[in-house]
């Protein structure tokens, strides 16, 4: 059986709160110990969640905007760290964060509701994540650029001109998220180009998914994607997101795996409204949040 809907988090087209209630979650991912991390955005939260549903931890108030420890302004992904601290992008506040088990703050990247550029100054960012060196890549949306920084808040490398779009080599429109590839290369999403792209640490687009500024469907076609990750096999999953779909794409650029009905939004199995984004589980099959439905599902490949 392929593309069934095997888990689900959140009602379908219903917003809500409390256990098994989410307000468009844009990422969710798999820990370590098996339970889901979402980040519940409109409800100001980040969430881990069992698979029964349980809610083990939250960092952020239901339904109430703040600053400070344990609290959140839109947050847009979290993802974990290599020493089991959360890091979150507090979107809304200008800042990303690491935060311990206790909900406290030990790091902070950018300042609290104010938009920055330079060391230590985002503008809404979208995605971060720990790199193979201990640095935090971090897509910084609005500024146009992705940012490696050093945990004493320096920026060691950027792709992107700061507050400046562009296209070409070094240039960027609102990338909504960024990865590291097995090969050292970095994996951006550049959303409002309608394209991903692969680059290399010296800047250069060695591979490309989507024509630029050109909005697309079938082979080689994108509506802003939301994110990109590297799966096992070696080929890319893609959040098309106003295509409505999820696209795993070969390096050549064929759609082997898609999930979704191209342009158009639905519910159950094999219908999306706006994925923001998905992951590969251990299992194989796949995680994505399914935005504007309010749900995250795993469904198999």
């Amino acid at each position: 059986m392929s593309r069934q809907i095997v888990w689900q988090y959140g009602t379908t087209g219903t917003s809500g709160t409390g256990d098994n209630g989410l307000y468009r979650p844009f990422s969710a991912i798999e820990l370590k110990n098996g339970n889901i991390l979402i980040s519940d955005t409109i409800n100001h939260r980040v969430l881990e969640v069992t698979k029964t549903r349980q809610i083990v931890w939250q960092y952020g108030t239901t339904g109430t905007s703040g600053t400070g420890d344990n609290g959140l302004y839109n947050p847009f992904t979290a993802t974990d760290l290599k020493n089991g601290n959360k890091l979150i992008c507090d979107t809304i506040s200008h800042r990303v964060l690491e935060v311990t088990e206790t909900r406290q703050i030990v790091w902070q990247y950018g300042t609290t509701g104010t938009l920055g550029t330079g060391d230590n100054g985002l503008n809404e960012p979208f995605s971060a994540i720990e790199l193979k060196n201990g640095n935090i890549l971090i897509c910084d949306t609005v500024n146009h650029r992705v940012l490696e920084v050093t945990k004493t808040r320096q920026i060691v490398w950027q792709y992107g001109t700061t507050g400046t779009s562009g296209t070409g080599d070094n240039g960027l429109y609102n990338p909504f998220s960024a990865i590291e590839l097995k090969n050292g290369n970095i994996l951006i999403c550049d959303s409002a180009n309608h394209r991903v792209l692969e680059v290399t640490k010296t800047r250069q687009i060695v591979w490309q998914y989507g024509t630029t500024g050109t909005l697309g469907t079938g082979d080689n076609g994108l509506i802003e994607p939301f994110t990109a990750i590297e799966l096992k096999n070696g080929n890319i999953l893609i959040c098309d997101r106003y295509n409505y779909r999820v696209l795993e794409v070969t390096k050549t650029r064929q759609i082997v795996w898609q999930y979704g009905t191209t342009g158009i939004s639905g519910t159950g199995d094999n219908g999306l409204n706006e994925p923001f984004s998905a992951i590969e589980l251990k299992n194989g099959n796949i995680l994505i949040c399914d935005t504007i439905n309010h749900r995250v599902l795993e469904v198999t490949r």
